[in-house]
């Protein structure tokens, strides 16, 4: 009778995935058996990979030298994104001489803040398009009334004068000036100022001719075809406009045309009545000789 001894005597390896992981406590991890033969580099070895490796930087210093000198890199087109078209024309024609070299090399925040200085830009951002381009994409500053400061000039919400205004008919802003002509706390009295005007109602916007300050904290508002000059407080400027609007006729009923209401005191208004204009009796009359 014959027997098949085979593989039987061979100790078989289980399969990795069904190794355990991890050890009982008190059993030993298996020695790896580590190859025990050392490698020794000779003066030859060091050589070859200090070449190697001087090659290797002699060709990167060589490419980035040829990139940075490759007239195809070169900024040749500037795209302007701005919705104030003349604002975009200057722009466009500022940009239109090559003047920014190398796209690798350009620093894109040196031409956002040249960009920045214009008056009427309130910020830019700038991309570099590959390449020979760049897009600048500019948010510019919103006219909000006109600054009487040394001049007459447009200005935006911030108090940031924009241009030289010449005719008041050109914009339909109201003006805000200062009895001392901004001399000090032109940050605080700009805000008070611009605040009064965004609380009025629209209707009394438009009718807005300007918003003079001062040095105790009231604002004086002059309204278009309406000679009575109204002094309200910074605290809540529409709630004493609207105290005036609903009293006036009373008042006037009592003292007469009005030209002066000073409504910014806590609990008292102070009214300064209109002077009577001179009749053909008082004006003086002519010698007429004998």
């Amino acid at each position: 009778m014959a027997t098949v001894a085979g593989d039987l005597g061979q100790e078989r390896r289980k399969p990795l995935f069904a190794r355990r992981l991890f050890l009982r406590p008190g059993e030993k991890a298996v020695a790896l058996r580590r190859n025990r033969r050392l490698r020794v580099l000779r003066v030859r070895h060091v050589v070859v990979l200090l070449a190697l490796q001087a090659a290797f930087f002699l060709a990167l210093r060589e490419a980035y030298i040829f990139l940075i000198t490759w007239d195809e890199l070169d900024i040749r087109k500037v795209q302007i994104v701005c919705a104030k078209d003349n604002l975009r024309q200057t722009l466009e024609t500022y940009f239109a001489v090559p003047r920014l070299g190398n796209i690798l090399l350009c620093d894109m925040e040196a031409v956002r803040a040249q960009v920045r200085r214009l008056a009427w830009v309130k910020d830019a951002s700038v991309q570099k398009v590959f390449p020979s381009g760049l897009r600048i994409s500019v948010v510019e500053r919103t006219p909000f009334a006109l600054l009487e400061r040394g001049g007459l000039r447009l200005a935006d919400a911030e108090g940031h004068a924009l241009e030289e205004v010449y005719a008041l008919e050109e914009y339909a802003l109201p003006v805000i000036s200062d009895e001392t002509g901004f001399a000090s706390g032109f940050a605080d009295k700009w805000d008070a100022a611009r605040r009064c005007l965004d609380g009025l109602p629209l209707a009394e916007k438009d009718r807005l001719l300007g918003i003079r300050t001062s040095d105790y904290g009231t604002l004086e508002l002059a309204f278009k075809d309406d000679p009575v000059r109204i002094i309200v407080g910074t605290a809540a400027p529409a709630e004493d406009l609207a105290v005036f609007r609903g009293r006036r006729a009373q008042w006037e009923a009592l003292f007469g045309p009005l030209a002066l209401v000073n409504l910014s005191f806590d609990g008292r208004t102070y009214l300064r009545p209109a002077e009577p204009e001179p009749s053909a009796e008082d004006l003086p009359q002519t010698d007429k000789g004998d």
